[in-house]
């Protein structure tokens, strides 16, 4: 399969778009039980005339309507990169005047994409800053709801921070892509082909996972964790389907 410059060109465009969708949805799942904390943590401390019932069944109501939202956002993007999903998979040729355009594209995102990471790393960093500021409040009567609060507190810079390494990444991913470098050899592209077709079955036993895991022992301040380990997880299953075909010729 030969590429254009016209090809290439959407692609790349609809990728850009694409990663601030993505980067919008996941930031949203991080978030989505912020709101179910904080209610708890306010009428737990009788800060607000409402009865932990009440909060928390407000608090799981925005939950899901947050997550619908994030889903929403996950299919939008995928709609939109549906008809360059083959570049993720199967090979292709670009003449080296798009190889070579391709890759001055790349060196020249590099900047930003080190920044973005950096930022990200920092952020993550500093997110940890509101739960140990706990011990400060160790001897109060409300210190549990006050952690409660303070772990709410937490997703924010957490949210950012994955929004930002979530962008960046769609996007150099899309020259890597085009460049088939990186992840997206040809033995990682059969290896990313092979796990394609269990990906449906393992979101739904993660999402699974975390709905039960959440509704059964109420620990919505901790539960998001099942999001990032499902997605190293993920990554890792497909590597290792990669490794399967460590014999074949890598295009780099």
């Amino acid at each position: 399969m030969n590429l254009t410059k016209e090809k290439v060109d959407q692609f790349l465009q609809a990728r850009k778009k694409a990663a601030t969708t993505i980067a919008t949805g996941v930031m949203l799942c991080i978030l989505s039980p912020m709101s179910l904390l904080v209610l708890l943590s306010l009428s737990k401390s009788d800060l607000i005339t409402l009865p932990s019932n009440a909060a928390s069944a407000i608090g799981i109501i925005i939950l899901l309507v947050i997550i619908a939202i994030s889903v929403g956002l996950f299919v939008s993007a995928g709609f939109k990169l549906n008809s360059f999903e083959k570049l993720e998979y199967d090979n292709f040729n670009l003449s080296t005047e798009l190889i070579n355009k391709v890759q001055k594209a790349k060196d020249q995102y590099t900047k930003t994409y080190a920044t973005m990471t950096i930022s990200a790393i920092v952020i993550f960093i500093l997110s940890a800053i509101p739960v140990i500021s706990g011990a400060f409040f160790e001897d109060v009567a409300d210190f549990e709801n006050i952690m409660i609060s303070l772990i709410a507190i937490t997703l924010i810079p957490i949210s950012i921070g994955v929004f930002l390494l979530v962008k960046c990444n769609t996007i150099m991913n899309s020259y890597n892509v085009l460049l088939q470098t990186d992840d997206y050899t040809v033995k990682n592209k059969l290896g990313r082909k092979k796990m394609e077709k269990y990906a449906a079955l393992y979101w739904m036993i993660a999402s699974l996972l975390y709905l039960s895991y959440s509704f059964i022992t109420n620990d919505w301040a901790h539960s998001w964790i099942i999001w990032p380990i499902s997605g190293i997880l993920y990554v890792i299953i497909e590597k290792i389907f990669a490794l399967s075909y460590k014999d074949l010729p890598s295009k780099e």
